[in-house]
């Protein structure tokens, strides 16, 4: 008997087509003893695709547009993944081609390629905050592969994930109130990284200008039958001065993404650290309320920031999500996300008292918060048909808790003199006797809680085959 024949086919990335002879279909199905014909047919069967999944899911990532920089789709909140063109929200996904291809450093720098979004800093900190459609959106309310506020508070290195999905308008249906009541405007989800399922060894070495260095890597694997076990690791390493004289930036990170599946369960974990130092760091300007006009920006290089001022924020997060199909057509799913950090900082924001000359006035301002976050969601999605009138239906609860502890001290009554054209530095002044505390810096105690927990239930109705 003429033995199978296996021809492997690579194709983007992973595409194996089996062509498969009669003889062996009759050897395995054991439906009869008879032998095959010496010259049976050879049967070809349609090629098969494996794709790794960036958020545990069967679809997987969506597939990018020529030129790789944006996919077709991304995740639609409760809807799951969707073709941008299967759904009437306004979607955005951009890809780690077009990180790549930009050198982006953070989520504030992806998002500049879009025109509905504008990247601005937090009230008087160092904090990326987005401006979707002129309505903002705090990066502590940036979704983490379907999950609230798990990322750094602050600051969201690149290393730390594969996408980046704009969902623009209202969300709240799709992904359940927001921690800070932000998202009028639209949400922002990111992917973690996923094992590829080709090998990946990864290393970036790069430098700008003030003395700035970094270097990265971003290591994949697959292991065990059928490649179904999966691990990525990033780490990177930044640190020197910058293009602002006297600022200094330190940043540190690891994550490590797992995922493992076969025909029906479909599982990943990840952990992920990141510190960000900056010291020195050119502040936010306020205006004095008498001021009319605003100032001429000061030159790109110099430094109204005090010596002594700094920011730092410390950061430990993980997530677990496991995909369970119950039938062909219906799939539950839960997962469960937490987020520990650490911040502290030392401001002295000066706020311009005369528009013409540059005049203006610093006072010491440090903060302490102590962050603890832990978030889930359970659901299940199916596919039914009642007569001509097709049904995709989901119902879905999630929760979310927000511990923060937080204390604050600042000296308004020991105003210094200093100019955003010609700044003048000082030593760290000491707390006076009239500096107002809220707590104890050194101790900060609980000062907020937040509880959200939603309840959604979803029905996408297709009519004259699918068309509308």
């Amino acid at each position: 008997m003429k033995p199978p024949t296996f021809r492997p086919v690579a194709l983007a990335g992973a595409v194996l087509t089996l062509f498969v002879s009669s003889a062996r279909a009759q050897r395995e199905g054991a439906a009869s003893d008879t032998a095959p014909e010496p010259n049976a047919p050879i049967t070809t069967l349609a090629p098969v695709t494996v794709r790794a999944s960036a958020d545990a899911s069967a679809g997987g990532l969506k597939a990018p547009y020529a030129g790789g920089q944006v996919a077709r789709g991304g995740r639609i909140g409760i809807l799951g993944n969707q073709d941008m063109m299967d759904t009437p929200f306004s979607i955005t996904s951009y890809t780690n081609a077009l990180i790549q291809d930009r050198q982006a450093r953070s989520v504030g720098d992806v998002l500049q390629n879009d025109p509905t979004v504008r990247m601005a800093r937090g009230f008087g900190n160092f904090q990326e905050s987005y401006f979707i459609r002129g309505f903002i959106l705090g990066s502590d309310d940036v979704a983490y592969n379907g999950l609230y506020s798990l990322l750094p508070r602050q600051y969201i290195a690149t290393e730390l994930f594969e996408r980046v999905e704009l969902v623009r308008g209202a969300t709240a249906f799709l992904n359940g109130a927001s921690p800070g009541g932000d998202g009028i405007g639209g949400a922002i989800n990111l992917l973690p990284k996923r094992a590829t399922n080709e090998p990946l060894t990864r290393v970036t070495i790069g430098g700008s200008s003030g003395g700035q260095y970094n270097v990265s890597t971003d290591i994949s694997r697959r292991f065990g039958p059928d490649n179904a076990t999966g691990v990525r690791v990033n780490a990177a390493h930044r640190d020197g001065d910058t293009a602002v004289d006297g600022e200094h930036s330190k940043l540190d990170l690891l994550a490590v993404g797992l995922d493992w599946h076969n025909r029906d369960v479909r599982l990943s974990a990840d952990i992920g650290w990141q510190q960000n130092k900056l010291r020195g760091a050119r502040p936010n300007v306020a205006l004095d309320a008498t001021v009319t006009a605003v100032p001429r920006a000061p030159d790109a290089s110099s430094n109204f920031a005090q010596p002594w001022s700094y920011s730092n924020e410390r950061d430990l997060f993980g997530t677990l999500r496991g995909e369970f199909d119950i039938t062909s057509a219906i799939t539950g799913w839960a997962a469960y996300g937490l987020r520990r950090s650490s911040e502290s900082n030392s401001l002295a924001n000066p706020t311009v008292s005369d528009a013409a000359t540059g005049a203006a006035s610093v006072y010491r301002f440090d903060n302490a918060r102590r962050d603890s976050v832990d978030t889930g969601e359970l659901g299940v999605r199916g596919k039914l048909e009642t007569g001509p009138i097709s049904h995709e239906w989901v119902a879905s609860f999630a929760a979310f808790q927000l511990r923060t502890k937080n204390a604050y001290g600042f000296d308004f009554g020991n105003q210094l003199p200093t100019n955003i054209y010609q700044p003048i530095s000082y030593a760290q002044p000491a707390f006076t006797g009239t500096a107002g505390f809220g707590g104890a810096l050194d101790d900060p105690r609980l000062t907020t809680r937040t509880k959200l927990t939603s309840i959604a239930v979803g029905d996408t109705l297709g009519f004259l085959d699918d068309q509308l």
